[in-house]
């Protein structure tokens, strides 16, 4: 079986976690299989895809308008006319909340839904690693899709475990930044929200030492200002920081973390995998759609005030109120969430991939 298994890295670390995690998928779940990688946004000349017996394009949030255009995505240019079948493979819907209405009313546009109709009359599939993404296709009139979590949730050393794996008391805690930093129009309440997430957990652990990741790098094209004054915030309460972007290596700092709290959603799969203890703050659908399909208490930094994207002045309070609940219990509360996993990497993961691999052709 020839596999061209086609991902997105960039810049965020985030985004090489789940490339890497996807080949393996496949070198775990069709040994044998000859899988050659490469990045969705090259142009590939149709001889070339025509040498493969399947194409995947694995994870990110690439249900949207903005990426699965033939600029952004030239592979599906070739929706009607290459030999593979092109799969899509744990990728998510990028919207900016859950609400029911925003949900309802997302439209692809109509050369898009041209392709994606193309690739599924063709025996072309589609997974997500939310319910959320499944809804946003199923409500596009796309039927073969399954959800199937993103490829990162599953750590192949630790799939059968299901307690978390913490000391009896809290010594280092790994807090991930801000995503969602774009527009300075937020720089202000996004800002007031890390200052009082430190300072609770701060207060709540006193003893335990504070690391801070930036996940898509400091100097950034369009949040450098607001990156820079997080350093100052930082080194203000004697947090070490890190810039683990270009590669997914700096999530090895999350094997010396006894808790992680934050807002990046990749750091937070990490950690589940990993069995380490996670909260994760929402900032969008991806963030909402990661937890709601893990089962786990949503908290948003975020609520919809007439249409607009506002600050949840209450996120400090319901994070306190969830890692007290986490505390007492040993963190048993998240032992649901990794019997999920495994559920849903067992009974759909696996035959979705084995299907793609042709383990599977039921």
């Amino acid at each position: 079986m020839h596999i061209l298994l086609l991902s997105r890295p960039v810049v965020n670390a985030g985004d090489y976690l789940f490339a890497a995690r996807s080949l393996e998928a496949f070198e775990t779940i069709c040994p044998g299989s000859d899988i050659q990688t490469g990045h969705i946004s090259r142009e590939y000349e149709l001889d070339y895809l025509n040498q493969f017996d399947a194409v995947v394009a694995a994870g990110g949030p690439l249900y949207d308008n903005r990426f699965l255009t033939e600029a952004a995505f030239p592979t599906i240019r070739y929706a009607e006319t290459m030999l593979p079948k092109l799969h899509f493979l744990s990728n998510g819907w990028y919207g900016a909340d859950a609400e029911a209405s925003s949900l309802s009313n997302y439209r692809f546009e109509r050369n898009i839904i041209k392709n994606l109709n193309a690739i599924e009359r063709r025996g072309g599939t589609f997974s997500c690693r939310d319910f959320i993404s499944e809804y946003i296709l199923k409500n596009n009139g796309i039927r073969t899709v399954t959800m199937t979590g993103c490829t990162a949730w599953y750590d192949y050393d630790r799939l059968d475990i299901y307690e978390p794996i913490c000391p009896a008391k809290i010594r280092r805690i790994l807090l991930s930044d801000q995503g969602i930093t774009k527009d300075p129009a937020v720089w202000e309440w996004k800002y007031i929200q890390m200052e009082r997430t430190i300072s609770l957990l701060k207060k709540l652990f006193p003893e335990a030492e504070l690391a801070f990741t930036f996940n898509g790098g400091i100097r950034t094209k369009y949040s450098e200002t607001f990156n820079l004054r997080i350093c100052d915030l930082l080194r203000g309460n004697d947090i070490d920081f890190y810039d683990i972007s270009g590669s997914k290596e700096g999530f090895s700092l999350c094997d010396a973390t006894d808790l992680h709290v934050g807002f990046r959603v990749h750091t937070h799969i990490h950690c589940m995998s990993r069995r380490i203890p996670s909260v994760l703050i929402s900032e969008d659908a991806r963030g909402i759609g990661c937890n709601t399909a893990l089962g786990l208490h949503d908290i948003r930094d975020f609520s919809v005030d007439r249409g607009r994207i506002v600050s949840n002045s209450q996120m400090t309070t319901e994070l306190e109120y969830y890692l007290s609940d986490l505390v007492q219990c040993d963190f048993q509360l998240l032992t649901s969430a990794y019997v999920r996993m495994n559920i849903i990497y067992k009974d759909f993961f696996v035959p979705f991939v084995r299907r793609i691999g042709f383990y599977d052709k039921g």
